[in-house]
């Protein structure tokens, strides 16, 4: 989730979370709705930490 990109509905549905690098498993993901630009494009995905509870990354 290194890069700054906004995404549209379509892509939202279908957003893939990036794997935590230290345990494997998927992160979650909260998403905010950004003020909407002529291209559509108006979710911001925010990295919530990792789903695994045994995971030191867990929040």
């Amino acid at each position: 989730m290194g890069e700054f990109r906004l995404y549209t509905d379509e892509e939202k549905a279908s957003y893939v979370a990036p794997s935590c690098e230290l345990c494997g498993q998927h992160r979650h993901i909260r998403w905010t709705e950004a003020e909407k630009p002529e291209g559509g494009a108006h979710w911001l995905p925010r990295d919530a930490g990792c789903s695994n509870e045994a995971c030191p990354d867990f929040r």
